[in-house]
This record gives C-alpha cells, structure tokens and sequence, in this order.
C-alpha cells in the first residue's frame, strides 16, 4: 500500500460500505482477514453496520505480524457473524483457496489495489471475479479513485 494511502482507504471503505447497505440493501461484507486491506475492510464494514464475515486461511495467519495487525485480526473475529476457518496450517495454497472462497462466495467483489502490481493476490482475485462475472469494485490506492471494472483485470 503507498505510503499514507491508509486512512483514505478507510474512509473509502466506509463511504462504500454505507453505499452498498443504503442503496444495494447489503447485510454481509466478507474479508480475507489479510493485515492491510483485508482488515481495513472488515473494519470499515462493521463500522457501516454490515455483518462481516471472514475467511481465514489457517488460526495462525498472523503468526508473524506485528502486535497491532494481530490485535485488528482479533477485533475482527471477535465482530464477525461468521469465521471460515480453511486449514489448519498455514500454507500457500490455502490463500489460493480462501480468494476462490470469497468470491464463489459473493455476489460482487470490493478490491483494493495498486495499478503499479501486475501480480499478487488482489490482481488474482479480480481476475478469477472477472471470469466468474462479479462485478468488481475497484479502489486504486495510489490514484486515489474508485472505479467499476469495465474490463480483465
């Protein structure tokens, strides 16, 4: 995430979420529970007064985050209608699993990006919504714009 782009992500998330629940009539927000964007979303959509769920690849997900990253994901869990626990150890493919998860899960995809990473598990996931026809929401975090998705990702 660029340097500083956190608090506006925040508030982006919240103006989003409170958009979705008034004029979509959304109930449920789901978050991967990744530190960064994940959590912030979770965050933002609890705030909103949208019920989150989250789907964890594995308990020790934030084995190796600083105190305050794990302190969030443990707010989270503690707020969450619901936890989808995916393994039991972490491992890579579980992140695989838990992106193809969410949006198998959902009916549109809110997504946190930054133009200048042509890889990775944000530009991934954009692209397995994009096949599965989610529309996607896309925030770029370091043009600071939001934007439908009118194309793959």
């Amino acid at each position: 995430m660029p340097t500083g782009s956190q608090q506006w992500l925040f508030g982006e998330f919240i103006r989003i979420a409170v958009r979705l629940r008034e004029e979509y009539g959304t109930t449920i927000a789901l978050s991967g529970g990744a530190a960064g964007a994940d959590l912030l979303w979770a965050e933002a959509a609890q705030e909103a007064g949208l019920t989150t769920w989250l789907y964890l690849p594995c308990p020790d997900l934030d084995a190796r985050w600083t105190r305050p990253w794990r302190n969030r994901l443990a707010a989270a869990v503690d707020g969450a209608g619901r936890v989808v626990m995916l393994g039991t150890r972490y491992c890579v493919q579980l992140l695989h699993e838990r992106n193809a998860r969410l949006v198998a899960d959902s009916e549109a995809v809110v997504a946190a990006h930054d133009p200048c990473h042509r890889s990775g598990g944000s530009l991934s996931t954009m692209r397995r919504a994009w096949d599965q026809h989610r529309p996607i929401l896309r925030v770029d975090v370091r043009n600071r714009r939001t934007t439908f998705v009118t194309r793959r990702p």
